[in-house]
């Protein structure tokens, strides 16, 4: 598994060596961002279309997403982008150059004196390439009405925000188990005795891709919630942002739940390998994590 990991890595700095090596935009002064891919499950798809989104608004791109795509998140968010370029014109553009990148900022990906057109290839898993724009994302990525009720009805019929405090808890199983890190036991415990600490009564909201396991593990503890088996993964990435405060383990899901977080002065608790890189893949601690996510031995 660490070979795979160090070999995307290595992958992801060869090709932006290429990148960064090639002159072959013309002087037309106009730039395009290009999504076609769909790779991943949701916490993927978001880092794709942040991404896209983010550089285009960055460097004042014109934008095309594929309909495909837009038409998936749109079930999940109230996307409403306006001067998407239709895809009749990409056959208009005579070059256009596949960036391949995992987790990697290019802080020069782009340059603004020239013209060119670039397809983003991979999962983009970098915060830099749309902070800077952070409302037009969160705007883009406001819920449907209908999830957010599903979701406010259940935690209402289970939470008294009166007196207590919610902290949401994504949980990463299913094929991680086999091919990636997951997150101990022992973390989530002591991540949920830091809240209990800080907080005078306290009621943790699992989600999971693995809801028995979680309520076999955690469910004897009074204050623990999981989600209902009848909630996808749209209903569950709502529930965390409705949670005042985010416990994350492995994968990019639980990222996005505490990104989106509708409390912005929420306490966000992350997983990490002891140098505070992401647990499950070898990216650099500035570029994945916010400045706002805290890690369990470095907390105030």
């Amino acid at each position: 598994m660490l070979f795979y990991l160090l070999n995307i890595h290595s992958k992801s700095l060869y090709i932006l060596q290429l990148w960064k090596n090639k002159t072959i935009f013309n002087d037309t002064k106009q730039c395009r961002i290009i999504l076609r891919e769909r790779g991943g499950r949701l916490g993927n798809r978001l880092f794709m279309f942040a991404s896209a989104y983010g550089l285009s608004l960055r460097y004042s791109c014109q934008l095309y997403i594929d309909r495909n795509i837009i038409d998936e998140l749109q079930q999940t968010f109230k996307i409403n982008l306006t001067n998407l370029l239709p895809k009749s014109q990409l056959n208009n553009f005579t070059s256009i150059t596949k960036i391949q990148n995992h987790c990697s900022f290019i802080p020069d990906l782009l340059h603004s004196n020239n013209s060119y057109s670039i397809e983003l290839s991979g999962f983009w898993q970098v915060h830099k390439y749309f902070i800077d724009h952070m409302e037009q994302i969160r705007e883009q990525l406001r819920f449907k009405q209908s999830i957010l009720d599903r979701v406010n009805n259940f935690l209402e019929k289970n939470i008294n925000k009166n007196v207590s405090t919610s902290v949401g808890i994504h949980i990463r199983r299913g094929d991680f188990l086999r091919v990636r890190r997951v997150s101990s036991n022992k973390y989530i415990f002591n991540a949920m005795s830091y809240f209990e600490i800080k907080y005078h009564s306290v009621i943790f909201v699992i989600v999971s891709d693995d809801k028995e396991y979680c309520r076999k593990t955690f469910g004897e503890k009074k204050n623990v919630l999981v989600t209902p088996d009848s909630f996808n993964a749209a209903d569950d990435l709502a529930t965390l942002t409705l949670c005042e405060h985010t416990i994350l383990t492995a994968g990019t899901f639980g990222w996005w739940g505490a990104f989106l977080l509708q409390n912005r002065l929420g306490d966000v608790l992350t997983d990490s390998k002891s140098d505070h890189t992401p647990l499950d893949a070898n990216c650099r601690q500035d570029d994945y994590f916010p400045s706002w996510f805290s890690f369990l031995n470095n907390t105030n």
